[in-house]
């Protein structure tokens, strides 16, 4: 199955008829036969697993992904593909292989949420890709858009451990409890940390 979220700001709101709890894959460092044998074979002890794929279609991977719409949807797993945005053809194309498409306007509101306005500059999307200039751009749009350091940070760890990248997590975190211990300003140790990425 293939569920296709449309949010501007990739916000975590899974389907409800899920009934497994969602894995983030790291498809940046998965080839094409690597996704088709997860996609084909039945999981451990039987059963389904959810997995996501955040910003995979808009990548400049995304054509693979699009290929391979047929397999997704023919496997027992649920695919989520959470994307900013979806042009018109790649759209047709999912929906013709079964997708269901969900689109959300308002970072959620369509599903019945409260509207959450926080990462529609992208900064999980950046660290998820290790893009240090997407990253370093985001967090200065959100700080300049009022947003607390803390949030950004509390944001990126929460990444980091999706990532399962306890390095990343680590850091994040040490550099959070730092900040309030006087080692320096938070919203200059994360742009330090997004420089260095």
């Amino acid at each position: 199955m293939i569920i296709v979220k449309v949010s501007p700001q990739l916000v975590r709101t899974f389907a409800t008829q899920v009934a497994a709890a969602p894995e983030e894959l790291r498809w940046q460092d998965m080839s094409i036969e690597e996704l088709t044998a997860l996609a084909s074979t039945q999981a451990l002890f039987g059963g389904t697993q959810t997995f996501v794929l955040a910003g995979a279609i808009a990548s400049e991977r995304g054509q693979e992904f699009l290929d391979m719409a047929k397999t997704f949807a023919e496997s027992p797993h649920t695919f989520i593909f959470e994307e900013e945005k979806l042009l018109k053809a790649p759209a047709h194309i999912l929906e013709k292989a079964g997708a269901k498409i969900e689109k959300s306007a308002q970072g959620g509101s369509a599903l019945g949420r409260k509207e959450w306005k926080f990462d529609q500059f992208g900064v999980a999307a950046a660290l998820g890709a290790k893009d240090r200039k997407k990253l370093w751009l985001g967090l200065m749009a959100s700080f300049r858009a009022g947003e607390k350091a803390e949030a950004v940070a509390g944001l990126l760890a929460w990444k980091a451990r999706a990532m399962r990248d306890v390095n990343l997590s680590r850091e994040l975190t040490f550099m959070y409890h730092d900040s309030h211990r006087g080692a320096g300003d938070l919203e200059l140790l994360l742009e330090r940390f997004a420089l260095k990425l």
